[in-house]
């Protein structure tokens, strides 16, 4: 089953790439609107006027068609060379066309010219001149075939502010554009990230109990606290999941490398051995054992004889097994290393099955489901199978893949650890350790409260 995700649930979890979308957006915006050069503009405005002895409406028809003609006259390169002349200093004729416009205003009898420069007193120059020349232009070549009268309606000013670029814009139009792209890739991220961020998410994909939620394992007392209370959490629902069946036997395992196996069979050794049992700590990952370093921290080598001995016989159990500092806590090692781990577990299968009688409880490391058959050649023969799913690293296929290892071996599967969960924070255990830290009450003080 794939879980579905609301669309508020989507963005509260990508808020931190849309901000970041939108953020870079309108940084290019501002910055761009920086490094583009500015352009100023300015405008004359020339009207149109037929000679009649007063103003009818066929003057006024024939004027703004006349305005419309002129408009596609003033655009000609040889007026653009008289103008580039008459600005001197070195102006082309190609200068000037690409600085200049034209419109007829609508419903009018008034034809616009348009200027831009870089600076606004060139742009007046610009429009100015231009203006003045086609004028003369008009009267000389045009006045007495459309008996039409051209004059300058409206200087061009000087411009105070730049035309281009408009930094206001830009960077709402880059906002929005940023808000749209940083929705767009929050949800297309979403789509693609197969990693299970947080409970509801194990809970959707996978319809298996989840056993315990482990917080972070921090430095601070209180941390340390909240850590190994949830691990007597999972001891006391260890102990309901195995039925009316006392648990003699655990395999503790993970999709993939580095999701906390190693330090959640360690932990539940220790917490197990709290409540009086006997417990066997087996290294049983044979390729990089671990368990080690997490019960005799102390230990710089490796362990000898171990695992790998005894399970070739050459050495007893008695000798494979250490004792460890964590009282009725013993570790078998994982020995010399085994060219062929797998071979040597299906070999030596039924000397696992023996392992039971040297402990009320055994306590497997398994090796990650996905290196190899190891962790499913010890994984039916216990009683029981923890599977831990680590919310930093784990992915929906990840899982999926290892649950599918477990079934095809008919490994009792008794249900999911959640490692590293953020939900779990140590203010949820706050009661526990306000219980765990206070000071004993001392008969004296008993007494004054009475």
């Amino acid at each position: 089953m794939v879980a579905t995700k609301s669309p508020l649930t989507v963005l509260n979890r990508r808020k931190w790439l849309i901000l970041a979308t939108f953020a870079v957006s309108v940084a290019a915006a501002i910055a761009a609107s920086q490094l583009v050069e500015k352009v100023y503009s300015s405008s004359s405005t020339l009207l149109v006027a037929v000679q009649s002895e007063g103003q009818t409406f066929d003057s006024v028809q024939a004027s703004q068609a006349i305005a419309r003609s002129y408009a596609d006259i003033i655009d000609s390169p040889n007026i653009a060379t008289e103008v580039a002349t008459d600005l001197g200093g070195g102006t082309t004729s190609r200068e000037v066309k690409d600085a200049t416009s034209f419109e007829v205003i609508p419903e009018t009898q008034l034809l616009k010219l348009n200027a831009q420069a870089r600076t606004g007193a060139r742009a007046k120059e610009i429009a100015d001149s231009y203006a003045t020349v086609f004028i003369d232009y008009a009267r000389r070549n045009l006045g007495e075939t459309t008996q039409a009268s051209l004059t300058l309606a409206d200087a061009a000013p000087v411009s105070g502010s730049p035309s281009r670029p408009k930094p206001k814009l830009y960077v709402a139009v880059a906002a929005l554009l940023g808000l749209g792209l940083g929705l767009g890739l929050a949800f297309l991220r979403e789509r693609l990230d197969r990693r299970l961020r947080t409970p509801e998410d194990v809970e959707a994909n996978f319809d298996t109990p989840i056993l315990a939620h482990i917080p972070r394992r921090g430095r601070t007392e209180r941390s340390v606290v909240a850590f190994k209370e949830a691990h007597r959490i999972l001891r006391t629902n260890l102990q309901f999941a195995g039925g009316e069946k006392p648990l003699r036997a655990i395999a503790i395992t993970s999709a993939r490398e580095g999701e906390g196996k190693t330090t959640t069979a360690a932990t539940m050794a220790i917490t197990n051995a709290e409540v009086g049992q006997t417990v066997l700590a087996v290294e049983a990952d044979l390729r990089r054992p671990a368990l080690q370093a997490e019960l005799m921290s102390d230990e710089a080598e490796p362990l000898r004889p171990g695992l790998s001995n005894y399970l070739v016989e050459t050495a007893s159990l008695e000798e494979a097994v250490h004792p460890t500092s964590h009282n009725r806590v013993s570790l078998l090692p994982a020995g010399p290393i085994p060219p062929s781990p797998s071979a040597l577990l299906e070999a030596r299968r039924n000397r696992t099955d023996v392992l039971t009688d040297a402990a009320d409880l055994v306590i497997f490391d398994c090796p990650p489901l996905n290196i190899g058959a190891d962790a499913s050649l010890i994984a039916d023969r216990v009683d029981g199978v923890v599977l831990v799913v680590d919310l930093y690293s784990s992915t929906t296929h990840s899982v999926r893949q290892a649950l599918r290892q477990l079934e095809a071996v008919k490994a009792p599967l008794l249900g999911l650890v959640i490692n590293r969960d953020r939900s779990a924070a140590p203010t949820s255990y706050d009661y526990y350790y306000q219980s765990v830290s206070a000071p004993p009450v001392t008969p004296s003080q008993e007494h004054e409260k009475v």
